[in-house]
């Protein structure tokens, strides 16, 4: 007996290979006619949702969307089944309520790791370098010679041994760095072949204290929000930069800008920002120990191809019955 049809909304413009990889999922994937062109450019608010997006909604038993999707968007999928976010962060919907809806949630987790962990030792090597001065000081056609350090024998504290986290260790002792972490549930034993030390969350102070580069990978929760405020910021070391590569409300934005331009911590790279897009009027963006970057870390080319093969793995489980890949937790916050 032929198994019903699983109806698809993707609520996003995909390259035609990447719908062809979702379509190839199972022969049980039937893909909805949504409008995707009514997604905007970042910063400009999401429209209302239209006729046609309604009538597909209406369909759909799963949903591949984005953290914009307003919650509007589930009130009119009475039969959602399952929600596949495009991102591996789903703070803003959380704050929705969306994992109290009753419908499996999963994210992108994992899947833009590399890339991240990547921009993070790039910003390390800027910091380390001084080539963010160096920009600053070529565009003022000025000659500052100066001697810098290296990251061989600096410590790389990762705040969250995730995925993002896990790939920035491996990268960090590729630079001859040592690597010390904190993981949520890791007890006072716990080790990890990739961290030359691992801490529970709850020994943050220690991995503050020792590390040359803090590196903030931590999902945003209730558990996390506020997370480094001004007396974690004063255990760090005056050498020490800051990497936040999480979200903004992890950190206390008042309180690293104090630490900035005070000079009590040596620098920061900052790629998520609250609000965002950053204002032109926010004094991050003239900290000369400062870098500024527009929440792209993840932003890799070829994004969306993975992520569609990603979902398409998880759909070809959902077929089959099959457990999905990163289920979202209410307990957990993400």
């Amino acid at each position: 007996m032929a198994q019903a049809p699983i109806p698809v909304a993707v609520t996003f413009a995909l390259p035609s290979e990447a719908r062809t990889a979702i379509e190839a999922a199972s022969p049980r994937v039937r893909l909805l006619d949504y409008p995707a062109e009514r997604v905007p450019p970042d910063g400009a608010p999401m429209p209302a949702l239209g006729a046609e997006a309604r009538r597909a909604l209406a369909e759909a038993e799963v949903v591949f969307g984005t953290h914009r999707d307003a919650i509007a968007l589930f009130d009119a999928a009475p039969n959602l089944r399952w929600f596949q976010a495009l991102t591996a962060g789903l703070d803003e919907l959380i704050g929705q309520g969306i994992l109290e809806r009753g419908f499996t949630v999963t994210t992108m987790s994992g899947v833009g790791a590399g890339p991240i962990a990547e921009y993070c030792m790039g910003v390390m090597v800027m910091l380390e370098k001084g080539l963010h001065t160096t920009m600053r000081d070529q565009l003022a056609r000025r000659w500052e010679f100066r001697f810098t350090g290296e990251l061989r024998g600096k410590t790389c504290g990762i705040v969250g041994l995730g995925a993002i986290g896990r790939e920035l260790a491996r990268r960090a002792r590729a630079f001859d760095m040592r690597v010390v972490a904190t993981r949520r549930g890791a007890d006072a034993a716990a080790s990890d072949p990739d961290a030359d030390e691992l801490l529970p969350a709850r020994e943050l102070p220690r991995l503050l204290a020792q590390s040359d580069y803090v590196v903030i990978c931590v999902p945003l929760t209730a558990e996390t929000e506020g997370l480094i405020g001004a007396d974690e910021i004063a255990l760090m070391k005056p050498e020490a930069a800051l990497v936040n590569v999480a979200r903004a409300a992890v950190v206390d934005g008042a309180a690293l800008l104090a630490a900035l331009r005070e000079e009590r911590i040596a620098g920061a790279a900052l790629d998520v920002h609250d609000p965002e897009p950053l204002p032109p009027e926010s004094p991050f963006w003239e900290l000369p120990n400062a870098i500024v970057t527009p929440h792209r870390s993840g932003a890799v080319r070829g994004y969306f191809p993975r992520a569609a093969a990603f979902f398409a793995e998880n759909l070809g489980r959902y077929a089959r019955g099959e457990p999905l890949l990163n289920v979202a937790e209410r307990g957990r916050g993400y």
